[in-house]
């Protein structure tokens, strides 16, 4: 492993900070020595961070206080097995905190603005996939067509406008939202510089409603970057509705800040949908599903390396086994849930499934499959639009994404034998060439 880099070899055991950038293990050292002697010590107190919330947005009212429970298991699940280094704790407790103002910016809003809650939200179309299966590319590809609507990555990070937005818009400035998602990025990538080559990032490009539902507190967005499995389990096993409502409310007030034509469906996508298709269904009854399926074992390895490039900036002691276990785990979990779901539950007419290998072979060709189904026209406009979003995202524009099971402890016949049963379901190919060398992104 070439430290910074985002492939693991198995020649010298190393641990998670043997990943991180120097300066940062140096930051980290400073930050130690200054909580040791009482300062910097990023406290994660639920009821300290809800206090501060209150106190930076001047506002009390969160309105339905239903993300208090799995906001105070995840804190616990940080506190007591995510084994934070400093920065960790800090990029956590902001990050928290961002949510926690979000919420309370939005509550305000919707009463100062009752109209938000009269907007239509057409039966949207889903794309429900597992991370690494081709989603992305499905989303940003179909999203290029302007009949629907989307997310951008700003909008993702911060839904909801707070008071210096309006002042902004009035006055023809930048909204503050983009600045900071700007700076949030730039921070980031010198992090982690191999995230680009895992999953893209743009300020203002087309991103999943991933970071909506987190502002529920409930998605696995928080196991990508710390390990929590007492709170993981409780995000597999209980109800997320809460946290999809809470979802549908922010997609109703980003469309009325842009004031979005109610007659457009979204476009939605999120792996979060493979877990929780059933609370998606409670809010959504008549989606449309487009369901791309990709050789597990890829799936499995991508996913590994997406989470452990991901996981390695806050924490001391996390290791690449253990990532491997946990997430072979849950994706075999996952699959099973979303299958039960989708036979119990979506009728033929509302779900499609298309294979990663047939949208890698020949876009066009799948496209014009999932649109026939839709019965929806793929217009000239709509198929050069998204040619213009290939020719701008050229495979390995950020670098490649290198990884190797391997390297997480597994191996491809433990994989395929607890997988095998999803390959079957779907007659999925086996990738045996490096499947980068035809797609332009995950």
């Amino acid at each position: 492993m070439h430290r910074g880099g985002n492939n693991i070899t198995t020649r010298k055991k190393l641990q998670a900070t043997d990943y991180q950038r120097a300066p940062i293990r140096l930051l980290n050292g400073v930050l130690r020595g200054a909580s040791a002697v009482g300062v910097a010590r990023f406290n994660l107190n639920p009821t300290a961070l809800i206090a501060a919330a209150r106190k930076e947005t001047g506002l009390t009212d969160f309105g339905d206080e239903d993300f208090l429970a799995p906001m105070e298991l995840l804190i616990h699940s940080l506190e007591n097995e995510a084994d934070l280094n400093p920065l960790g704790r800090f990029m956590n407790k902001s990050n928290i905190l961002r949510l926690l103002k979000g919420r309370l910016y939005a509550q305000d809003l919707i009463k100062r603005h009752p109209e938000i809650l009269a907007r239509t939200l057409h039966d949207p179309v889903v794309i429900v996939g597992l991370a690494r299966s081709g989603t992305t590319r499905l989303h940003r590809l179909m999203a290029s067509d302007s009949n629907f609507l989307h997310v951008k990555s700003w909008e993702s990070v911060y839904p909801v406008p707070y008071p210096e937005c309006f002042t902004a818009r009035a006055e023809g400035k930048t909204d503050p939202r983009i600045t900071a998602i700007e700076k949030g990025l730039k921070a980031v990538l010198y992090m982690s510089p191999q995230i680009a080559a895992v999953h893209p990032l743009d300020t203002f490009g087309v991103e999943e409603e991933i970071g909506l539902i987190q502002h529920g507190f409930s998605t696995q967005l928080f196991e990508v970057v710390a390990k929590v499995p007492t709170f993981a389990e409780w995000l597999m096993t209980h109800d997320q509705t809460a946290a999809y409502e809470y979802m549908a409310l922010l997609l109703k007030i980003t469309s009325w800040f842009r004031d979005d034509p109610q007659d457009k469906p979204w476009l939605l996508k999120s792996p979060q949908h493979m877990q929780d298709l059933d609370a998606l269904l409670q809010v959504f009854p008549n989606a449309t599903l487009i369901c791309p399926h990709r050789d597990p074992v890829k799936v499995v390895g991508s996913s590994c390396s997406m989470v452990w490039n991901s996981i390695v900036r806050d924490s001391a002691s996390v290791t690449p086994e253990w990532v491997g276990q946990e997430w072979l785990k849950k994706t075999e979990r996952m699959l099973h849930k979303n299958l039960k779901t989708r036979a119990e539950s979506v009728c033929d007419k509302n779900q499609y499934d298309v294979l990663y290998a047939d949208i890698t072979a020949d876009w066009e060709l799948a496209m014009q499959g999932i649109y026939d189904f839709l019965g929806r026209p793929l217009t000239s406009d709509a198929r050069v639009a998204m040619q213009g979003w290939l020719n701008s995202n050229r495979q390995h524009q950020h670098g490649a994404h290198k990884y190797n099971l391997n390297d997480f402890g597994l191996d491809r016949q433990e994989v395929e034998e607890r997988l095998t049963f999803y390959r079957e379901r779907f007659n999925i190919p086996f990738e045996t060439t490096n499947p980068h060398l035809a797609a332009a992104t995950h």
